[in-house]
């Protein structure tokens, strides 16, 4: 599966990307874990949400589910599973999404409120926990 975090939006360049791009190069770095790519870009606001099958589209929302680590890691265990060949994470500008996304599913990074640099650094952080989480690396201390 190809991972994508996308982004409304500027992307800052500063310590936040230092630590996306350690964690991206620690995801790809893990074998087995069924993630064969991670990257984040830019999009526009005005781009539509892809709404092929073969790809599962997730919104950050501040109303959005607030999944454990282990339940987004068994999510995407079983996307790779169904053979999902992109999860795509969306991540709007600080209005929120212009688009209409209502029809997909929404994921909740907590109750408090981040920056979008850190919301990518934690986004990061915890796909690089949930591939640790499905190749029995000791990263991940339940």
């Amino acid at each position: 599966m190809k991972i994508s975090i996308l982004c409304e939006g500027r992307l800052n360049k500063g310590i936040e990307n230092d630590l996306c791009k350690l964690y991206l190069d620690r995801i790809l770095s893990l074998k087995n874990s069924g993630i064969l790519n991670i990257e984040i870009k830019k999009i526009s606001e005005k781009k539509e949400i892809n709404k092929n099958k073969n790809i599962k589209n997730i919104i950050l929302d501040e109303n959005g589910e607030n999944l454990t680590t282990l339940s987004l890691s068994k999510k995407i265990s079983e996307l790779n599973n169904q053979r999902v060949e992109f999860l795509n994470f969306y991540i709007g500008n600080p209005e929120g999404f212009k688009n209409s996304v209502d029809k997909f599913e929404k994921l909740s990074l907590g109750k408090m409120t981040f920056p979008h640099s850190l919301a990518r650094v934690i986004l990061c952080e915890q796909i690089y926990r949930c591939a640790t989480l499905l190749t029995n690396h000791p990263y991940h201390k339940s």
